[in-house]
């Protein structure tokens, strides 16, 4: 079965620190910092989504603009074309996007509204943890008593070869 984007959500929840478009981008980096995130969606004055601010494009628009940065706000140097989810795409999907978007967060939209954020950090998580928990099922299947593909040979009954006496 492939991993969801629900999946995601249902482990980290779906509350998303957002900033406001006219937001001064000084306000937006001390919500990253406060929060420990890397990136918000951007939402107009409709609360609809608007774009991406991360801490990347904050370096970025400081690296341009220097002092002035403190001028500029989170429209200024948003991502505009961010590329989105649903909570029925799936992780493999939703990791391609990023790295060809190079993105590190997806917003999740259900019904046109924000449902959720979808980190890199959550999908290596969840990958992580998908993998160890193959790992020891394929372990549990080597080892284990409910299967009888392997015996441990301290378990294996004496070998029979041949004739009566062994």
């Amino acid at each position: 079965m492939s991993s969801r984007v629900f999946h995601i959500l249902a482990q980290k929840g779906n509350t998303v620190i957002t900033v406001r478009a006219d937001d001064p981008v000084l306000d937006v980096a001390t919500t990253l910092a406060r929060h420990n995130i890397g990136g918000a969606p951007v939402l107009g004055a409709d609360d609809q989504l608007v774009g991406m601010i991360s801490e990347k494009v904050i370096v970025h628009a400081l690296s341009q603009r220097g002092a002035d940065i403190s001028a500029l706000t989170a429209k200024d140097i948003m991502t505009r074309d961010t590329p989105t989810a649903t909570p029925d795409d799936s992780i493999y999907d939703i990791a391609c996007r990023m790295t060809y978007s190079r993105n590190r967060h997806v917003p999740v939209m259900e019904n046109g509204k924000l449902a959720g954020l979808v980190s890199i950090g959550d999908i290596v998580k969840l990958r992580a943890e998908n993998a160890e928990q193959e790992a020891r099922e394929l372990q549990d299947y080597v080892t284990g008593s409910d299967h009888g593909a392997v015996q441990s040979p301290n378990d294996a009954p004496p070998m029979q070869c041949g004739g009566k006496d062994g």
